[in-house]
């Protein structure tokens, strides 16, 4: 019970400055980024324009994460990133068993669905950065059909790219 008013005594010293950091449309294990908020932000990128979707999944997202560069990007008071290395390295247990954590964020604990939006914060920035405006093809008077740089929306460890 200490840990877990702990963790969320540290969830609420990071949250508002990594929530208002974080970009437009990553939604999901956040404070006011629900699912219906992303299937909203969704239909409006499309309701006017045909697009060209990718639907994904991160397999193992939270199994996965690497602790060290998740630290690194957290950048924190010393105090505070001690303390959420100790998390992320505490170990599971399975049955009287302890088993190590080198990757991934515990599942499950009061901090990890923060800790999982700080491991993707950047997502959405790179994939844009990856996929600039670029120009299609000429119409026949001559002017030019630019691509639209892709948008994404992400909920947790799912995400959608859409782009015409």
């Amino acid at each position: 019970m200490k840990d877990r008013a702990l963790q969320a005594l540290a969830k609420l010293a990071l949250e508002p400055e990594w929530e208002a950091r974080f970009e437009p449309n990553s939604y999901g294990l956040g404070a006011g980024r629900s699912c219906q908020d992303a299937i909203k932000a969704i239909f409006s990128a499309i309701k006017q324009k045909a697009k060209y979707f990718l639907d994904a999944d991160i397999a193992k997202c939270f199994d996965r994460i690497d602790q060290e560069a998740l630290l690194n990007k957290l950048n924190t008071f010393p105090t505070i990133r001690r303390q959420v290395q100790a998390w992320l390295k505490a170990g599971v247990m399975d049955g009287k068993q302890l088993f190590p954590t080198s990757e991934g964020t515990p599942q499950g604990g009061v901090i990890s669905p923060l800790l999982a939006n700080i491991a993707l914060h950047g997502m959405e920035n790179c994939i844009k950065q990856a996929f600039p405006r670029r120009k299609l093809r000429q119409k026949e008077n001559g002017s030019q059909i630019n691509s639209a740089v892709p948008d994404v929306v992400r909920y947790a460890d799912d995400f959608v790219i859409h782009a015409r």
